[in-house]
């Protein structure tokens, strides 16, 4: 291969590679009045600047909220009135409860929040987009659940995720707290997850992206659902 052939292979993967970190940016660029939360390495939750702010505030306040030689929870059980803000799988920062409330409501809107979301037509899905059957009620956790997949083939975000979508119900006399979860397919570890509160009698539908356990003809997810403290 000569210089010329090599200048021009060269300029060719940098083209490609610009284009598809371009694209992956595109996917998660926040619609204008909001920016990415940064709660923690990866966190592109579209969220208002205020709320990037607290996120940065109480991750500088972490280690002073965290109970003095640990607890029940290891190294990272929060002092009395705070509580793991498990705006991610992994984020065991204390924060107080709102703030916790805060961002799963943040997380419930994240895709609604992008550049790329298709505009809102009720309670119709996008073009393209497909979900399955729900599957039965299940109980775990005290609260009972059931799950189903949504999926656009169309969309390239698509090509190895889907989304998990729970409906969570809450039967019980006081609120409930928690999270919706995915299981890894192939080790049976936490895959993803998203915190989950319920008032007594409420039934709430959140959904998140997770890794596609089935194939692009026929996706499936293993759903999984806990209650708060027990994030491991």
């Amino acid at each position: 291969m000569d210089r010329s052939t090599l200048v021009h292979f060269a300029t060719a993967v940098v083209i490609a590679g610009s284009a598809w970190t371009n694209a992956r940016a595109a996917d998660d660029t926040c619609r204008s009045g909001f920016v990415w939360r940064e709660a923690f390495a990866g966190d592109h939750v579209c969220v208002t600047p205020p709320t990037r702010q607290q996120a940065a505030d109480d991750n500088a306040q972490a280690s002073v909220r965290r109970q003095p030689g640990g607890g029940a929870y290891g190294p990272d059980t929060c002092r009395s009135g705070y509580v793991w803000r498990a705006a991610g799988a992994n984020d065991k920062v204390c924060v107080t409860p709102e703030t916790r409330e805060r961002a799963v409501s943040d997380n419930a809107q994240a895709a609604a929040r992008r550049v790329v979301a298709q505009p809102s037509t009720g309670t119709q899905p996008a073009a393209g987009y497909r979900v399955s059957e729900w599957s039965g009620w299940a109980r775990a956790a005290g609260i009972e659940y059931r799950y189903r997949w949504g999926w656009n083939p169309q969309e390239s975000r698509y090509a190895t995720r889907v989304d998990a979508i729970f409906q969570m119900r809450n039967r019980q006399a006081q609120k409930w707290d928690g999270a919706a979860r995915s299981v890894d397919c192939e080790r049976g570890t936490l895959s993803m997850s998203t915190p989950v509160v319920l008032l007594p009698n409420e039934t709430k539908e959140v959904k998140f992206m997770t890794p596609n356990c089935g194939s692009r003809t026929n996706p499936s997810f293993r759903p999984n659902v806990v209650k708060s403290g027990r994030f491991d």
